[in-house]
């Protein structure tokens, strides 16, 4: 019983020791002349990876929906960060949409959308 809980627990901490952190924007952080469209291109994110975001005091992050983000809507965020060193974990499968809610910042391309794989 003692091995197979061992095996069990590497298998379950193996996604994890693999992780990457990304930094959105590289070099540039999160800012509202990104191009993030380009950034995400030949990136695959997996359950464990987290993203940096880092921004100055006139940005901010919000996790928002799929309409939210195709219409740069900001009055319905998941989740709001204004830290300016923001580590978010990709905790789950699937599609997540970031965009930047100061006035004019999404709609001139300040937003991110991704796709999460599982391990």
């Amino acid at each position: 019983m003692g091995l197979a809980a061992a095996l069990l627990f590497l298998l379950l901490a193996a996604p994890a020791a693999f992780a990457e952190q990304y930094t959105v924007g590289d070099s540039s952080g999160w800012t509202s002349t990104g191009d993030y469209q380009s950034w995400v291109q030949g990136k695959t994110f997996t359950v464990g990876d987290t993203l940096l975001f880092t921004y100055g005091g006139s940005h901010s992050v919000e996790e928002v929906s799929k309409s939210d983000y195709d219409n740069c809507n900001s009055g319905n965020a998941i989740k709001s960060y204004s830290d300016g060193n923001t580590v978010i974990t990709l905790s789950n499968p699937g599609a997540m949409y970031f965009i930047c809610p100061t006035i004019g910042h999404c709609a001139g391309g300040m937003k991110l959308a991704i796709t999460v794989c599982y391990g």
